[in-house]
């Protein structure tokens, strides 16, 4: 085989209505932020063509609705899934409670392989009421990437993605070919509890297809 090769791996967004999940999708595929964003219905996914090191990999990325009323519907989108990033505000604790709800039914319903990272979104409002000491002792206990990002000014967003790809690509190494290395240009997270907070947003994707 190739050690130049592209793949496609299904990732899906989860998280209660307006914690940012449509934000983050777009501030990551298109660069563009909207205060006036329209709740999703149902779901919708983008296509986003990114590059680690020699291979190519297409993020599939679902975007689903958080109202109650969709989440019968929520669990077919699982299928396929290799990543799920699971959104919280982190001015509102109730919506991190919620997002607990998500890692359970997703653990339950997906993939034992999936890759689960818990995302704090909004970090550029004050008055926090989540404890982010807390939550990485919650992402250690329960095996989870983690990190705490701002769509409006996409701090964060491109290592948010970036770092889940790498965990899904050496999944897929490990799995398929039987190796258990990769070596890419952006550098991996070598602890999944660290916090991701970076200012720049770098242009390295391709132009994404919106479907």
């Amino acid at each position: 085989m190739s050690d130049e090769f592209s793949l496609k791996f299904k990732v899906v967004l989860l998280g209660q209505s307006a914690v940012g999940k449509t934000s983050i999708c777009i501030r990551f595929c298109q660069n563009e932020f909207s205060l006036n964003q329209e709740p999703t219905i149902g779901a919708a996914f983008q296509n986003c063509v990114i590059d680690l090191g020699d291979n190519q990999v297409t993020l599939q990325i679902w975007d689903t609705a958080g109202q109650e009323r969709y989440n019968s519907l929520t669990s077919m989108y699982y299928r396929g899934a290799k990543g799920a990033i699971i959104v919280y505000d982190v001015t509102n604790y109730d919506t991190y409670e919620g997002a607990k709800d998500w890692i359970k039914e997703i653990r339950e319903q997906g993939s034992s392989s999936l890759k689960i990272m818990l995302v704090g979104n909004k970090t550029d409002l004050k008055n926090h009421s989540v404890d982010t000491t807390k939550v990485l002792e919650y992402c250690k206990k329960h095996n989870l990437l983690f990190s705490e990002v701002s769509a409006k000014y996409g701090i964060g967003i491109e290592d948010l993605f970036y770092d889940l790809a790498a965990k899904m690509m050496n999944n897929y190494k490990v799995d398929v070919l039987g190796e258990n290395s990769l070596n890419f240009k952006k550098e991996s997270q070598e602890n999944s509890q660290n916090i991701i907070i970076k200012e720049d947003f770098k242009k390295d994707k391709t132009d994404s297809n919106c479907c």
